[in-house]
C-alpha cells in the first residue's frame, strides 16, 4: 500500500444533530460548538484530547471518571486539511480510515463521500474526484453519539453493534465509553490497480517451503500488468517470480506459487526459533510501479490433536507444531488501554516482550474487547507467542445467548471477514473462537449450531481454511470446571478466585480439564500504582466498603480472604495487607498452573484469566499493574511455566504443629527426554532441616514425571518451607514452597511471608 498519513487535526464537540444545522430555526443565530477546537491526535480518542486540553479530569483518579460520562452523548467533529501534490493528478486517490469508533459521516471539501458505523472494518471512499490537486483539501469527519451497549452486566441478545463492550463496564473497568479515531487515516494512491488483499499459504513438504497464495485486486481500468513476487529474508530476496497477466476493470485475482529450498522453521517460545519471512508483492502497468503489498509470513506446520484420553466428540484443543507437540502456556489479555485510542507501538511491545519473558507461548484475545491491531500480531510473530483471536462478542451476567436478528448477522459477518483476511497470514494465529462465554441456559456453551456461530465458522473456513474455529470459549459441554462432572471437563473456565486454604488445592489436584482456557486468582495492586491514582488518605488497608476502592475493582476484594488466613492487617498497614494478597494470587495460580502441567497431555494447556489490566484497579486478578510494573504474581506464573520445573504437590496450604504432612515431587521438562536427579527437603522458620527426599526421574518432552513423597510432622513453627531441586549435569533448577502453620489463635502468622518475594524470583 502506498499511502501519505494524515496529520494536524482538530476536534470539537456539539450536541446531537446540532452539526446538521448552521442555524437556530427560532433566532438565526449561528449554532456554535460547545467549545472552541482543540488540537487532535490520530490514531486518537476524544478523552484523551480533552485531557491534554485541560477540559477533563484525569478520569483515571479516584472517582473522576464519572465527571466525563458525558463525552459519550456528544457529537464530535474531526476536521484537517491537506494539500496533494500536482504530480499525483494521474493517480487514483483513496481515503481509509482505520479506527472509526463508531459510527461517522465524512465530508470532503464540502461534500460528503459517506457514513459508516462499525468499529473494526475501515471507512474506505475513492476521492480521485473530489479532490483539488494543488489546493487546500478540507476533511472533516462527524462521530455521532456512542451507542448505548451492554456492560458486562446486560442481555446479550440485545447487542446490536460491533463495538468494543468492556469500556461500559467490566469486572476490571469502568464505565468510560470511548469515541475517536482510533488507528491510523491515510490517503492511498495508485497507478491503474490496487492489492486489495494477500492470502499466502506457506507450508513445508520435506525440505522444501512452499507459498501458495492468491492476490486480489481493484483494476481501476482493463491493462496489462506485471506481477512481481518476492520472499525476503532480513531484507534479502530469497525466492521470486514474476508473471504478466491481462485483467479487465473491476475486482480480479490474480495466483502464485514460491518454492525455497530449506526454510528457516517458525516454532511458539520456548519450542524453538522465529525466523519470519516477508513477502512482498508489487503491481506494475505501463506508468511504472502501480502498488504493492508487504505480508509477514513463517513456514511451520500446525495441526490440532485431542487431549490423551479424550472421547472422539471432544475438540482438538492440543497443538502440535512442525510434528512437536506444544503444551500451551497462555494468558489471557484484555485491550492495554480503556482509551485503547492512545496505544502506541512501544507499549504494545512492552506488554508482550513481558507476556514472552513468563515463559507464555499464548495469548489469548478475549472477545469483549478489540481484534488486535497489526502491530500486535507482527510482534507475536516475532516473539513466538500464538494468537487465540475471539470475535468481538461476549456473554453478559443476565443473558449470554447473542442476537440472531439478521442486520446484526449482516455487520457481524463484514466484520470477520475483514478480520480473517487480515490476519490469516500470521504464522502466530492459532485459534479462532466466536466470543467469551457464550451460552444457553443453565451454563451449557453455544454450539456452532447458533446462527452466528454457525455463520462465523463459515467465514473461518472459506476466508482462511486452515486455522481451527471454536465456537466459544469455554466451549464445555459445561462452562465451569465442576469435579461433580468428571469426564465432561473438556474446555473450562473459572474459578477466579482463590478457593481457601484446602479446596483450592482438591479442586486442582482433582481436575480433570483438557484444556483451562480462563482461571484466575485476585490480587492487590503494588503500592506504586495506588500512589498514582489514590489520595493519600485512601491509601490504607481496608476492604471495598470504601467507595473509592469500589470505583477501582469492587468484584477483587481480598480483605476478607486474607484476615481469615493472617488476621486482620496491623493498624490498616497497606504494606502487610499488599503482601499478603499478592503472596494468595501468586502461590493459587502457580498452584493451578503446575497442577495442570503435571497431567500434560491429559490437560493440553492452561490459559490464565489475567495477564494485563486496562484501567488501574486496587484490586484484581491482573499479573501487571495498570503502569506495566510486575506483581508478584508475574513471577510466580514465569516460574510455573519455566522449560524446566520442578514442583510440589500437597493438599493444603495452612497446617497445623503435630499434623501429618505429605508432599510428593515431580518435574516438568520441555527439553529432550533424559535423567534428573529430583530432591525435596523441608526446614522450619529458623531454618533447620526436617526431612528429605530424593530419587531419579527421567522425563521431557512436554511431560511431567513424580518423584518421592516427603512425609514429616508439622513442627511448632510458623512456616514450613520445602525446597524442591532438579539437578542433570550443569543443569540446576529450584522452587520453594511456603506452608503456613496455625498459631494460638487459629491464623498463620504474617511474619512468615518476610521470605515470600523472594521465593518467587530464584
Amino acid at each position: 500500500m502506498i499511502f501519505d498519513e494524515l496529520n494536524n487535526w482538530t476536534l470539537c464537540a456539539n450536541y446531537p444533530y446540532v452539526p446538521e444545522l448552521t442555524r437556530a430555526a427560532e433566532t438565526g443565530h449561528p449554532l456554535n460548538c460547545i467549545f472552541e477546537p482543540i488540537p487532535a491526535s490520530v490514531p486518537g480518542c476524544v478523552h484523551n484530547d480533552l485531557l491534554k486540553a485541560g477540559l477533563i479530569a484525569d478520569p483515571y483518579y479516584e472517582m473522576d471518571s464519572l465527571k466525563s460520562a458525558w463525552v459519550a452523548d456528544c457529537w464530535w467533529t474531526y476536521q484537517t486539511a491537506f494539500r496533494l501534490d500536482p504530480s499525483l493528478r494521474n493517480l487514483r486517490l483513496r481515503l481509509r480510515l482505520s479506527g472509526v469508533d463508531y459510527a461517522a459521516c465524512v465530508n470532503l471539501n464540502g461534500r460528503g463521500i459517506g457514513e459508516h458505523a462499525g468499529m473494526f472494518v475501515p471507512f474506505v471512499r475513492d476521492i480521485t474526484a473530489l479532490a483539488d490537486f494543488g489546493g487546500e483539501n478540507r476533511l472533516t469527519v462527524l462521530l455521532k453519539e456512542s451507542p448505548d451497549e451492554m456492560g458486562q452486566i446486560g442481555y446479550t441478545g440485545a447487542v446490536c453493534t460491533q463495538k468494543a463492550r468492556f469500556a461500559y463496564k467490566w469486572d476490571f473497568s469502568t464505565r468510560l465509553v470511548q469515541a475517536g479515531l482510533y488507528d491510523r487515516a491515510l490517503l492511498e494512491h495508485f497507478g491503474s490497480a490496487a492489492v486489495e488483499w494477500v492470502k499466502a499459504d506457506a507450508s513445508v513438504e520435506g525440505s522444501t517451503g512452499k507459498v501458495q497464495g492468491s492476490v486480489e485486486l481493484t483494476m481501476f481500468r482493463a491493462e496489462n500488468v506485471r506481477m512481481e513476487y518476492q520472499l525476503l529474508y532480513d531484507g534479502v530476496a530469497v525466492a521470486a517470480c514474476m508473471q504478466q497477466v491481462a485483467l479487465a476493470e473491476g475486482a480480479q485475482t490474480a495466483e502464485f506459487d514460491l518454492a525455497l529450498a530449506g526454510p528457516q522453521l517458525w516454532y511458539p517460545n520456548g519450542a524453538g526459533g522465529q525466523p519470519v519471512y516477508t513477502l512482498r508483492v508489487s503491481v506494475y502497468d505501463s506508468d511504472g510501479l502501480s502498488d504493492r503489498a508487504e505480508q509477514v509470513i513463517g513456514f511451520r506446520t500446525l495441526e490440532y490433536a485431542r487431549a490423551e484420553g479424550a472421547p472422539a466428540d471432544c475438540l482438538p484443543y492440543g497443538l502440535v507444531v512442525n510434528g512437536k507437540r506444544v503444551y500451551i502456556k497462555g494468558v489471557n489479555v484484555v485491550p492495554l488501554d480503556i482509551m485503547y485510542g492512545r496505544v502506541r507501538e512501544g507499549d504494545v511491545a512492552r506488554m508482550l516482550t513481558q507476556v514472552r519473558d513468563a515463559n507464555c507461548n499464548l495469548v489469548r484475545v478475549w472477545g469483549g474487547g478489540l481484534i488486535e491491531s497489526e502491530r500486535f500480531y507482527g510482534l507475536c510473530d516475532r516473539l513466538g507467542l500464538l494468537v487465540w483471536q475471539e470475535f468481538p462478542h461476549s456473554g453478559s451476567g443476565i443473558d449470554s445467548r447473542p442476537s440472531e436478528d439478521p442486520a446484526f448477522l449482516a455487520l457481524c459477518r463484514r466484520t470477520a471477514i475483514h478480520a480473517v483476511r487480515e490476519k490469516r497470514n500470521h504464522p502466530c494465529l492459532a485459534f479462532w473462537c466466536g466470543g467469551n462465554e457464550l451460552q444457553g441456559e443453565n451454563n451449557v456453551p453455544l454450539t456452532a449450531e447458533h446462527p452466528l456461530l454457525r455463520m462465523l465458522g463459515d467465514v473461518v473456513r472459506e476466508y482462511d481454511g486452515r486455522t481451527l474455529f471454536l465456537p466459544t470459549s469455554a466451549t464445555g459441554p459445561y462452562e465451569f470446571l465442576d469435579l461433580n462432572r468428571r469426564g465432561q471437563n473438556f474446555d473450562v473456565h473459572g474459578p477466579w478466585k482463590y478457593e481457601g486454604p484446602e479446596a483450592h488445592y482438591d479442586l486442582y489436584n482433582r481436575s480433570d480439564s483438557q484444556l483451562h482456557s480462563e482461571f484466575g486468582v485476585g490480587g492487590m495492586t503494588n503500592e506504586s500504582a495506588m500512589e498514582r491514582f489514590l489520595s493519600p488518605g485512601h491509601r490504607k488497608a481496608q476492604d471495598m466498603s470504601n467507595p473509592v476502592w469500589r470505583h477501582h475493582g469492587e468484584w477483587w476484594d481480598t480483605y476478607a480472604r486474607d484476615a481469615a488466613l493472617f488476621g486482620p492487617a496491623g493498624g490498616g498497614q497497606l504494606r502487610e495487607f499488599i503482601l499478603s494478597s499478592q503472596f494468595i494470587q501468586a502461590e493459587g495460580l502457580r498452584y493451578a498452573i503446575e497442577a495442570n502441567r503435571r497431567r500434560a497431555f491429559q490437560n493440553v494447556g492452561s490459559i490464565l484469566w489475567q495477564f494485563n489490566e486496562p484501567w488501574p484497579n486496587v484490586s484484581c486478578t491482573n499479573l501487571v499493574d495498570y503502569y506495566g510494573q510486575p506483581k508478584l504474581a508475574y513471577y510466580a506464573v514465569a516460574q510455573a511455566f519455566r522449560p524446566v520445573n520442578p514442583s510440589l504437590r500437597y493438599e493444603k496450604l495452612l497446617c497445623a504443629p503435630g499434623e501429618a504432612l505429605e508432599a510428593q515431587a515431580w518435574l516438568s521438562s520441555d527439553e529432550d527426554t533424559r535423567e534428573w536427579l529430583l530432591s525435596a527437603q523441608a526446614f522450619d522458620g529458623a531454618g533447620r532441616a526436617l526431612a528429605s527426599v530424593s530419587s531419579s526421574v527421567e522425563v521431557g518432552e512436554g511431560r511431567s514425571a513424580r518423584g518421592e513423597t516427603l512425609r514429616l510432622a508439622v513442627p511448632e513453627t510458623n512456616r514450613v518451607l520445602i525446597e524442591v531441586t532438579a539437578a542433570c549435569g550443569t543443569s540446576c533448577v529450584r522452587n520453594h514452597y511456603l506452608l503456613l502453620v496455625r498459631g494460638r489463635n487459629g491464623c498463620a502468622d504474617r511474619a512468615a511471608l518476610d521470605a515470600a518475594a523472594g521465593m518467587f524470583l530464584c
